[in-house]
């Protein structure tokens, strides 16, 4: 497989219908040292490289292209592939984020987990996700039919007080239990709300004033994926 450089030295001197004879005079190089930076067998020094810009190259965002592609030709192959990786998630809009545990839609989840592994997943969004935004894994089906079991959400960090987040689906803790659910904001108290209709097994959690302290909102829920 070809180097990039060589791929495009090969494209450049069929464009401009150069021989390696010129491009070895001009560069004040081998006839055969050119030979071998076309076909890939070497990848140039950067004295070469400056001196072809320097004769061949007007736009300064041409010249930094091919620094790039030699940088890249230079760089081992184990780290090329994980720059490939990248390159393509980039292409994809695949993002990567950490999914850091489950909260419950039911009766709550013993905190976060632990462990933390990431996920790639496709961004739907126009512009960027919120910075330090994470993954959750939804557990029961309180939510249903907004979410169901095994649901992954994105969740914004929370940043605001609570008035803010008022109707919205938020991940809390609460007595150390996780759970995801639509909040409420009334005057005295704060409801956690089951968008299951079947309040006989998901009624509201009612958190009065003197509980607050034991309330943490750990963020917003932005979007959600069904994974099944």
């Amino acid at each position: 497989m070809k180097t990039k450089f060589a791929s495009y030295l090969e494209k450049f001197m069929l464009k401009n219908e150069f021989t390696l004879e010129y491009i070895a005079t001009v560069t004040k190089s081998s006839v055969s040292v050119i030979g071998h930076y076309r076909k890939g067998i070497r990848i140039p020094k950067d004295n070469f490289i400056e001196t072809f810009i320097e004769f061949f190259i007007p736009s300064e965002e041409e010249a930094d292209k091919i620094r790039y592609m030699v940088a890249y030709d230079r760089t081992p192959e184990l780290i090329r592939l994980e720059l490939e990786k990248s390159e393509k998630k980039k292409k994809d809009n695949i993002i990567s984020l950490p999914l850091i545990g489950k909260a419950a839609a039911g009766l709550g989840h013993i905190n976060f987990e632990d462990s933390i592994e990431y996920r790639d997943i496709h961004n739907l969004f126009s512009n960027e996700l919120p910075k330090n935004s994470y993954l959750v894994e939804v557990t029961g089906n309180s939510m249903y039919p907004t979410l169901s079991d095994g649901d992954i959400v994105i969740v914004k960090p929370f940043q605001m007080n609570l008035q803010a987040i008022n109707g919205k689906i938020c991940i809390f803790n609460y007595h150390e239990q996780t759970y995801i659910k639509r909040v409420e904001i009334k005057e005295n108290e704060v409801r956690l709300i089951s968008d299951n209709i079947d309040k006989n097994l998901y009624p509201d959690i009612i958190i009065s004033e003197e509980e607050y302290d034991y309330l943490i909102c750990n963020g917003v829920v932005i979007e959600s994926r069904r994974l099944h």
